[in-house]
C-alpha cells in the first residue's frame, strides 16, 4: 500500500507520474492549456488523500486525471461544435534540439491523431486512450470508468470503427526537417514552382484563427491552390513571412511570422518526399505557451 505520510512524499509520487499524466490529459483534451488544468486539479485532490489510504498511487492518479479530463472534454464538446471557423489541437512546440519539457519526448502525439480523436465520444476517447496509448487492460478501464469489462471491449470496438482511416506515418526526423526548411525557404522566395514540388498533388492546408486572426476559414486542397494562396498572401498584404524551424507534437514544424505582426505554427505531415497536409494554428490564445526560438 502507497502511504501519503507528508506532503513531500505526495509531492514526489505525484511528480513521478506527472509526464505520464500530462501525456493522458493531453491526449484526452487535444489541448496544452486543458491538460495543464486538469493536472492542477488532480493535484490538488490528490495532496487531500488520507495517508495511508491509496493502495497503488499510478492507478488512483490515472483515474482521476481521467475523470477531470472527461468533465472537461464534455463541456469543451459543446463549445468546439459552436467553434468559428477549424478547430485545431493546441500544438506542443519545441526546438528541434530541445529536449521535452517533461522529458517524455517519445510521448508526442501527431496533429492528425489528436484530429481523428476528435471524431470520438467522451467515453470513446478515453477507453482508446487508455487502451492504446497507456496500454492498460480492460480490467483496468473497466474500473476506472464504472464501467463493466464488456462494455469497454465494445466502445473500443466501436472507436476502432471510427477511427479507420489512414493517417501518415511519422517521417523521420531529418527528412522533415529538410523538407520543412525547403517548404520555408520556396514560401520566402514566393516561388511558385518550388512551393508546389514539395506538396503532394492533393495536399491539404488546414487553418485555424478560431476568428480572432485572418486565416482560410475552410480547408485548401491541392499544391496549386496552396501555392498561391501563400504567395497571395504575402502579395496582398505587401508583407515576407519569416520561418524558424521547430519541432511540433514531435514532427517537423514552422513557427511563421508576418512581418513581426503575425505569428502561427505550422504542422507537417509528410510521406515519401512530400508534404500531405500542412495544420496552421493561428488562433493566438492556443499560441499562448509558445516561446520564442
Amino acid at each position: 500500500m502507497t502511504a501519503l505520510a507528508d506532503p513531500d512524499t505526495a509531492l514526489a509520487a505525484f511528480a513521478g507520474e506527472r509526464a505520464r499524466l500530462r501525456a493522458l490529459a493531453y491526449r484526452l483534451l487535444g489541448s496544452v492549456a486543458e491538460a495543464e488544468d486538469a493536472l492542477q486539479d488532480a493535484w490538488l485532490r490528490w495532496s487531500a488523500v488520507a495517508p495511508g489510504s491509496v493502495g497503488s498511487a499510478p492507478a488512483f492518479l490515472t483515474t482521476l486525471v481521467t475523470r477531470l479530463a472527461l468533465d472537461r472534454l464534455r463541456s469543451a464538446r459543446v463549445a468546439r461544435e459552436r467553434y468559428y471557423g477549424l478547430w485545431l489541437p493546441e500544438p506542443e512546440v519545441a526546438g528541434w534540439d530541445d529536449g521535452s519539457e517533461d522529458g517524455a519526448e517519445s510521448e508526442s502525439v501527431p496533429m492528425a491523431m489528436l484530429l481523428l480523436l476528435e471524431r470520438l465520444a467522451p467515453d470513446q476517447r478515453a477507453v482508446f486512450v487508455l487502451r492504446e496509448a497507456m496500454d492498460l487492460d480492460y480490467a483496468e478501464i473497466a474500473g476506472m470508468l464504472g464501467k463493466s469489462v464488456e462494455a469497454c471491449r465494445q466502445i473500443m470496438r466501436r472507436a476502432r470503427a471510427r477511427m479507420a482511416e489512414p493517417s501518415a506515418a511519422m517521417a523521420d526526423p531529418d527528412a522533415g526537417r529538410r523538407l520543412a526548411a525547403a517548404f520555408a525557404e520556396a514560401s520566402v522566395r514566393r516561388d511558385y514552382a518550388a512551393i508546389v514540388a514539395l506538396l503532394s498533388d492533393d495536399a491539404q492546408w488546414l487553418s485555424d484563427g478560431g476568428g480572432m486572426v485572418r486565416t482560410a476559414v475552410k480547408p485548401l486542397f491541392g499544391a496549386d491552390r496552396i501555392a498561391r494562396f501563400l504567395i497571395g498572401v504575402q502579395r496582398k498584404r505587401a508583407v515576407s513571412f519569416r520561418f524558424v524551424p521547430v519541432r511540433v507534437n514531435g514532427g517537423p514544424g514552422l513557427l511563421a511570422e508576418l512581418s513581426g505582426s503575425f505569428r502561427s505554427v505550422l504542422a507537417f505531415d509528410v510521406a515519401d518526399g512530400r508534404i500531405l497536409r500542412v495544420y496552421q494554428v493561428a488562433n493566438p490564445q492556443k499560441l499562448e505557451r509558445v516561446r520564442s526560438f
